[in-house]
């Protein structure tokens, strides 16, 4: 089966597929547009995106989802859009009810439509979302964090030992480990510093050879972040799992990611169970205009 062919009777030789092909493998034969290389396709479905008459082929994508582009009236105004997204919120207090799955779909379906880069699209998830699964994660990787914490301060001993001053990044790392070494006591206490008693987690894990992985993911992310808020639910972005996963075999193993997977990003998911009246402020942009 051809990555991509072009449908002859279809085409009308605009020749639009060839001005947004990515890796100019179009061009424009005597009675319709030809595919030079269809090896070096990466499905970014541009031409058939830009294409009147739906000539481009690419049998291994979903044709139904070449819908329509929305009007413009349904295109968000930029001041509501604005708004919408200082409105959403890291959550960490969350209710005490279950998160639809329906809705986590959804929210997985944003992420799947978000850029990467070459189309590669490498990443994959992991779903927390029965508490047994969730308790068992806090608990594995709150233990990995505090294996990490005692490292960190045994290398820090070790620093004052030979007389080294301690740089800022020593001291942000001191600070995680006095962090994590509370966690399980403050836990027993009733407080959850690490899932704030989310009911849900989304893990993303993703192929290290692409090398935009992380960018991948935080685009990904934020898609999915703002979907979950214009589906009434809560997120809140949690690098401390994806530190624990890194240190701890066991945990990587718990929450079946491969060994040949990175994880890259990870957030916790559910009802908010408080509202903000106002908009978030931030620190004014700096930026060098050339």
């Amino acid at each position: 089966m051809d990555i991509i062919s072009i449908d002859r009777e279809r085409c009308t030789l605009c020749g639009l597929c060839v001005s947004v092909c990515v890796r100019r493998i179009l061009d424009l034969g005597d009675d319709a547009a030809n595919v030079t290389d269809p090896a070096q396709c990466i499905l970014c479905g541009h031409c058939k995106a830009i294409c009147p008459e739906d000539a481009p082929r690419l049998p291994s994508l979903n044709d139904r989802e070449f819908s329509s582009v929305p009007a413009k009236e349904e295109i968000p105004h930029p001041d509501r859009l604005m708004a919408f997204f200082r409105s959403r919120r890291s959550t960490r207090i969350y209710q005490k009810r279950a998160v639809d799955r329906e809705k986590v779909l959804r929210i997985l379906e944003a992420g799947r439509f978000a850029p990467s880069g070459g189309n590669r699209q490498p990443l994959q998830y992991v779903v927390l979302q029965s508490e047994e699964h969730v308790v068992t994660v806090r608990q594995m990787a709150m233990s990995a964090l505090g294996e990490m914490a005692r490292k960190i301060q045994e290398a820090m001993r070790e620093k004052g030992a030979r007389g080294e001053a301690l740089s800022l990044a020593d001291m942000s790392l001191e600070a995680y480990a006095d962090m994590w070494l509370g966690m399980p006591e403050l836990l027993r206490q009733g407080t959850d510093r690490l899932f704030y008693f989310a009911p849900a987690v989304i893990v993303c894990h993703g192929d290290p050879l692409s090398k935009t992985v992380e960018v991948d993911a935080g685009l990904a992310g934020m898609q999915m972040a703002l979907m979950a808020e214009a589906l009434g639910l809560g997120t809140c972005f949690c690098h401390f799992l994806v530190f624990a996963i890194q240190e701890s075999g066991a945990l990587r193993q718990a929450l079946q990611i491969p060994e040949e997977r990175k994880a890259v990003l990870s957030f916790m998911l559910g009802h908010p169970d408080m509202t903000y009246p106002r908009l978030v402020a931030r620190n004014p942009v700096i930026a060098k205009w050339l």
